[in-house]
């Protein structure tokens, strides 16, 4: 509690220290030289009009007045150093004569920028220095007719003792005035960049059209590069009149509400009009800036203050508190212009040009913080969607661990299932017929059958180890095998497999399979031919496919065509490989031929049909 309390009571000291800054400009008053001559009286001479004495600061009073101020100095001595006249605040234009000769006229250099905030002048009094005695200053003053003239007191003095206060005023006056257009075009830049890329967000819109028609009060600086730029400044000040319709836009679109159609349709109307009506000479431009744009760009940031103000105090709106302040100072400030161009006020200042950056400021904190909003609600979305991600990831991985392990489980259990068949169908079948021999006393039978399984055995547990693009070296171990068995016998054996393409998709289970067929080729030339030459050569057939062939040259095999037992099961095995199994006899023996694709695959469900 202490805390929040401690908190809010440095959130009511900065508003102040912010409103008191803001309202500067309304009660700060600029520093003059103590020690220069003052002169705060003059002769005010207007044609047609007996001369009259006015005290300084004066202003004129008529908008179109051309009067000429006379002022007398004197000086006890001649002075030692340069003396220099120091005019704080003059409007519009200014011609100034010592004795009878022009020293100093200020012509557009101050006639056109100084419509908005007046100027500032030092100029030295004589080249050589003054001599003692009565001096006489005359200032002719010509006014542009928005508004009145107007003359400050005068200071002369040395340039130490004027020089910093002129130095100061033209700071305000001019540099001040450069660096808030500066700031107003990267404004306008800054907002035209972020509205191209959020092109829904209206509100960019309208402050990048705020910043652009407002910029047209600036029309006066183009002096120097446009002699004739005066003529068009009435134009220029009807086209920065927009400006007041889009505030009532945008401080509509911030309370949330929809500016009404022919509110937005009066952005360009009203100005138009104006432009259309000093165009065609149907009313003088003087008349239409006096009785419609002054009396609009007064009125209108009130009606703004009240939009504000419901929606701070009656709908709740955080962002109408930041625009209220902002409001309030411009209003106060157009209230104050146009007091001026009314003659209610003296002064050539136009606080509205510095008030009308501090609103826009205001919007544009209020859209960088709508922004800002937003892009911590995406930090926060994409941080959710990490999040879940992650835990999706994390999920997945899970289930893919399970699934590895189940699928381990399943080859396993399907290796064992295809183990146990192949013992099942080989060897039990060996051990079955040692036994039926042993009860007959056949002793020659049971070591043939116990080699037979022994072979079988070693054949079942050498194609456990096969792997993928093994099937040579699973074939280079059965011929390891058939060797010693077939010379015992007197058999010669040829085998070459040289030519036989790589396989993939090789597992234990195609690897038994093949060497089966190969074994049930060459024990069926043992045992129907009997062959005494067997040969088995490996080849590339066409596309790829993989040959190998078992020939021996016994006796034809008589059942080629047909479908015996062991032929049946040398078939399945060939077509669980994906391959065909073809029995030729020959003239003199019989050909087998596995015809194997470049990539195996098969069901192990069916790896080991029954039989041999």
């Amino acid at each position: 509690m202490a805390v929040s309390r401690r908190w809010r009571w440095l959130g009511v000291i900065l508003a102040v220290l912010a409103i008191g800054v803001a309202s500067m400009p309304l009660w700060l008053t600029l520093p003059v030289p103590p020690q220069a001559l003052v002169i705060d009286q003059a002769r005010f001479l207007e044609a047609g009009l007996a001369p009259q004495q006015v005290d300084l600061p004066h202003a004129q009073g008529s908008r179109h007045v051309q009067g000429r101020y006379r002022m007398d100095f004197e000086l006890a001595q001649a002075p030692a150093q340069p003396l220099y006249l120091f005019i704080p605040m003059f409007s519009y234009r200014a011609v100034v004569e010592l004795d009878g000769d022009v020293v100093l006229d200020t012509g557009a250099d101050s006639l056109v920028p100084g419509v908005m905030l007046g100027a500032s002048a030092l100029l030295r009094l004589s080249g050589g220095g003054l001599a003692a005695g009565r001096h006489t200053l005359d200032i002719q003053l010509q006014a542009p007719g928005i508004a009145r003239g107007y003359l400050s007191a005068l200071y002369v003095g040395t340039a130490q003792q004027l020089a910093p206060y002129h130095r100061l005023r033209v700071l305000v006056f001019e540099h001040t005035r450069m660096m808030v257009l500066a700031c107003q075009l990267l404004l306008l830049v800054a907002t035209l960049m972020v509205w191209m890329y959020r092109p829904r967000e209206f509100l960019y819109g309208w402050l990048f059209l705020l910043l652009g028609v407002s910029t047209a009060s600036y029309a006066g600086l183009l002096a120097d590069i446009v002699p004739d730029v005066f003529d068009w400044l009435p134009y220029a000040f009807t086209i920065s009149m927009s400006s007041v319709f889009i505030l009532h836009v945008i401080a509509l679109e911030i309370n949330g509400a929809t500016p009404p159609f022919w509110l937005r349709a009066c952005v360009a109307a009203v100005p138009g009009a104006c432009l259309l009506a000093m165009a065609s000479g149907m009313v003088p431009a003087g008349a239409l800036m006096i009785g419609v744009v002054t009396p609009i760009m007064v009125v209108s940031p009130l009606i703004t203050v009240a939009i504000s103000a419901w929606g701070a105090l009656v709908k709740k709106v955080q962002e109408a508190w930041l625009l209220l302040l902002p409001l309030c100072f411009f209003s106060l400030a157009t209230l104050h212009d146009g007091a001026i161009v009314a003659g209610m006020l003296d002064g050539p200042v136009f606080l509205s040009l510095y008030y009308r950056q501090l609103l826009i400021m205001a919007i544009a904190a209020i859209l960088m913080r709508r922004l800002g909003l937003s892009l911590t609600g995406l930090d926060g979305a994409n941080a959710h969607l990490k999040e879940t991600l992650a835990e999706r990831e994390a999920e997945l991985y899970r289930l893919y661990e399970e699934e590895r392990g189940e699928a381990a489980r399943r080859v396993r259990s399907e290796e064992r299932h295809r183990l146990t068949e192949d013992l099942h169908d080989g060897l039990s079948g060996h051990l079955a017929s040692i036994i039926a021999l042993a009860e007959r006393g056949h002793a020659t039978g049971i070591e043939r059958t116990a080699r037979e399984a022994l072979d079988d055995l070693r054949l079942v547990i050498h194609s456990l180890d096969i792997g993928d693009r093994e099937l040579m070296a699973a074939l280079s171990g059965l011929r390891e095998r058939l060797e010693p068995r077939l010379r015992r016998l007197g058999v010669n054996l040829e085998w070459s497999m040289a030519r036989l393409p790589e396989i993939s998709g090789v597992t234990p289970a195609h690897a038994l399979n093949t060497l089966r067929i190969v074994q049930e080729a060459v024990t069926n030339a043992l045992r129907h031919g009997p062959a005494s030459h067997i040969a088995v050569r490996g080849d590339t057939g066409p596309q790829g496919v993989a040959l190998i062939t078992v020939d021996n040259d016994g006796a034809p095999y008589a059942d080629a065509g047909e479908c015996g037992v062991g032929l049946q099961n040398m078939r399945r095995r060939a077509a669980f490989l994906g391959g065909t199994l073809r029995v030729e006899a020959l003239a003199a023996g019989t050909r087998v031929t596995l015809t194997l694709p470049p990539r195996l695959s098969g069901d192990e469900a069916d790896a080991c049909p029954e039989g041999s």
